[in-house]
């Protein structure tokens, strides 16, 4: 399959997905959001470690190694959201962002430099505080309660404004080889992407953004790189080798739900901390594979 074909794919889910939406409960979308961000939005890192050291390099020594080096940036991630929580959030939202961006456009090989740099985590950025933006009563509500301060929905729009002013700035020049059909595809995307946050709930729209428009295409991208295409039986082959971190997940997720079920607030704090917490060892080796390939 394409990427072309892959998109298509992406864009019939996404609709079938606000579909969804009008025939549940907000609390059904939290509770299916939340499957879907611990299962196949956790899995999609499940084989960092087979992506990050070669096979010559899997001895059991270097596999324990690195293991142990995730784990620790794991927990020191989760626990910066509590220890130092302004400057933790800060740079989760910032890698986060770049990291969206990087594996969104990583399928037109632009030349790397830190203008690229720039444009990819504009993109992200521009993801991610679109989704805030739209939904600032509860996005506000979580970022407040995690970093104790107050910011305001103006802080929030002055944010917005200058992501796109850097994204357009960035962009003319990153995108000026790539084809207008392209772009306006990529303009297409992103209106569909607001469509979406507009009409769902924080955390459903940020599932269906991090389930389908970035889990997928990075799982497409992981399959071709680790077995040179993304056949049937390679993908059940990196489904099998996941299989113990799908499970691991959906039980955290049954725990979590179980005690936390009538406090969203803080369900939605831990959620955020945990993701946090895997996501900078993740972006790392993810970056490196993206400049192997």
């Amino acid at each position: 399959m394409s990427y072309q074909g892959l998109y298509r794919i992406i864009l019939i889910l996404s609709f079938l997905c606000l579909w969804v939406s009008t025939r549940i409960s907000e609390d059904w979308e939290n509770g299916l959001g939340l499957v879907l961000i611990l299962s196949i939005g956790v899995i999609h890192g499940a084989n960092d470690v087979r992506i990050h050291l070669n096979k010559s390099e899997r001895s059991t020594k270097r596999i324990l190694s690195f293991i142990l080096k995730y784990i620790v940036v794991v927990l020191l991630g989760t626990v910066g959201f509590f220890l130092s929580p302004q400057i933790t959030l800060g740079l989760f939202i910032l890698v986060s962002g770049y990291h969206f961006g990087q594996e969104h456009f990583e399928k037109y090989q632009l030349p790397a430099s830190w203008k690229n740099n720039l444009f990819v985590a504009a993109y992200g950025l521009l993801i991610l505080l679109m989704l805030f933006k739209i939904n600032s009563s509860q996005s506000l509500n979580v970022i407040n309660e995690i970093v104790s301060m107050k910011i305001t929905e103006q802080q929030l729009y002055y944010a917005l404004l200058a992501t796109c002013v850097i994204l357009v700035a960035t962009g003319a020049y990153q995108l000026r080889g790539i084809p207008l059909k392209t772009i306006a595809k990529e303009l297409l995307y992103l209106a569909v992407i607001f469509i979406i946050f507009n009409t769902s709930s924080l955390l459903w729209g940020f599932a269906i953004y991090f389930v389908l428009w970035h889990s997928i295409p990075s799982m497409y991208t992981q399959i071709t790189f680790l077995y040179g295409d993304s056949n049937q039986s390679h993908v059940w082959s990196y489904i099998k080798y996941s299989s113990l971190y799908w499970i691991a997940s959906l039980i955290f997720l049954g725990v979590l739900y179980f005690f936390l079920q009538e406090r969203t607030q803080f369900l939605l704090t831990i959620i955020v901390a945990f993701l946090g917490g895997i996501t900078f060892p993740h972006v790392f080796v993810m970056d490196k594979m993206i400049k192997k390939a």
